[in-house]
């Protein structure tokens, strides 16, 4: 059968995934797949120009490598621990002492708000923002979901109007936010060059590497632009979902097995239940998109054509039963790791060459734990729990996507503290 007969092979089984993701020639990660300008032409070439092509993230070779080795500095150990400790953690003690209690002692609050105000202050840094005021911090976050909306619209319904929304969000954060922020890091340049400020003055980021010129496609402000929109999109929207999910998922765990609520604060079980997490939720999309380069046949018998198409579906090959136990489906905090050297959350942050960039951030550079787990151990000291009284809501997908239960995408999660 041609390529042209059987457009895409959907790869599931968790032996084809690392296969096929650890190999460095047999895939390619192109900006129009994800985007399925195929499908969508109009609102694909958009998504193509004006969110992903000029990030690493869709870049393959030495384009690939070159940023992803400038980048890495940013979330080695002693950054991280940094970021941990002298931005994340002390924001969100400030919101949380700032939130008033109810009449009965609790206090109500929005889990996806909190979470995104938390890890905003995280991404401005990564990224090098200045002029940090709690009006531009909301600003930021405001422009933050619905351009992660336009990076992935190709799942969503009502592409056109997301589409719509990312662009002028954009558009905001381009003007407004990072092209000021570019221009203070290229006269910081410019003054180091000069000797007039020592060059450790200027914190480690994005946007300083930009300015020195590390990388010549970032001479162009729209690369830029393009570069750290995609990574404060994956950074804020990813960190949030994966927090608010496993406090969703623990919810219902510790209701059938309330004689682990003991464990709710310890660092290792909570660590376990987002590795979990990971596992069964991550990406939040059906399948990560890749080209094949090479003839393949996967496990199952099925031949893959060099130039087909193919829908890498995380989510199935996480839930191998063979791997993961009989109840590889479910939510278990306790689970075994798998044998091998694969981890706990199987391949919930891809594999080989185009890995998640943001690993280390969440299950830490020693793999026991970064800033989420310490998160969650507030929210758990605090006594977290749904707010029975208001529904949590969620992005609307295109489910003739989705082969798999639908992995919501959270808008608002409300949620009470007890304590």
């Amino acid at each position: 059968m041609s390529v042209e007969q059987c457009p895409y092979a959907r790869v599931t089984r968790l032996a084809d995934v690392t296969k096929l993701l650890r190999s460095k020639s047999a895939l390619a990660n192109e900006p129009e797949l994800f985007a399925n300008v195929a499908e969508d032409p109009v609102n694909g070439e958009i998504n193509v120009r004006e969110f992903l092509a000029a990030s690493f993230i869709f870049s393959e070779g030495e384009s690939h490598r070159s940023r992803r080795k400038l980048l890495n500095p940013l979330v080695r150990t002693d950054a991280l621990t940094g970021i941990r400790e002298d931005i994340i953690l002390p924001e969100a003690d400030r919101l949380l002492a700032s939130m008033p209690a109810g009449a009965d002692g609790t206090v109500s609050l929005d889990l996806v708000e909190f979470l995104e105000r938390v890890f905003i202050h995280f991404t401005a840094r990564l990224i090098g923002l200045t002029d940090l005021t709690d009006e531009r911090i909301a600003l930021f976050r405001s422009l933050a979901g619905p351009i992660a909306a336009g990076t992935s619209s190709a799942y969503l319904a009502d592409r056109a109007t997301i589409n719509a929304q990312a662009l002028a969000a954009k558009a905001r954060y381009r003007d407004e936010i990072l092209l000021p922020s570019l221009a203070w890091h290229r006269e910081m340049r410019r003054r180091i060059d000069a000797g007039e400020v020592h060059d450790d003055e200027v914190p480690g980021s994005f946007l300083r590497m930009a300015a020195a010129g590390l990388d010549p496609r970032w001479a162009d402000d729209d690369n830029v632009v393009v570069e750290s929109s995609m990574l404060f999109a994956a950074s804020v929207g990813t960190s949030t979902q994966s927090v608010v999910h496993t406090v969703d998922l623990l919810h219902t765990w510790f209701a059938a097995h309330p004689e682990d609520l003991p464990e709710a604060t310890d660092p290792t079980f909570l660590l376990n239940a987002l590795c979990e997490t990971i596992r069964l939720r991550a990406p939040f999309s059906p399948y990560n998109t890749r080209r094949a380069l090479e003839d393949h046949v996967l496990s199952d018998g099925t031949a893959v054509r060099a130039g087909q198409e193919l829908h890498v579906e995380l989510m199935a090959a996480n839930r191998d039963p063979d791997v993961f136990g009989d109840d590889a489906h479910d939510f278990n905090p306790r689970r075994p790791p798998p044998e091998g050297n694969l981890a706990r959350y199987g391949v919930g942050f891809g594999m080989g060459t185009h890995q998640c960039y943001g690993l280390r951030v969440v299950v830490g550079n020693d793999g026991k734990g970064g800033a989420h787990v310490e998160l969650l151990r507030k929210l758990m000291s605090a006594g977290v729990r749904p707010d029975p009284d208001n529904p949590p809501t969620s992005l609307v997908k295109d489910m003739s996507k989705f082969a798999i239960a639908d992995i919501p995408r959270y808008l608002t999660y409300p949620v009470t503290l007890s304590a």
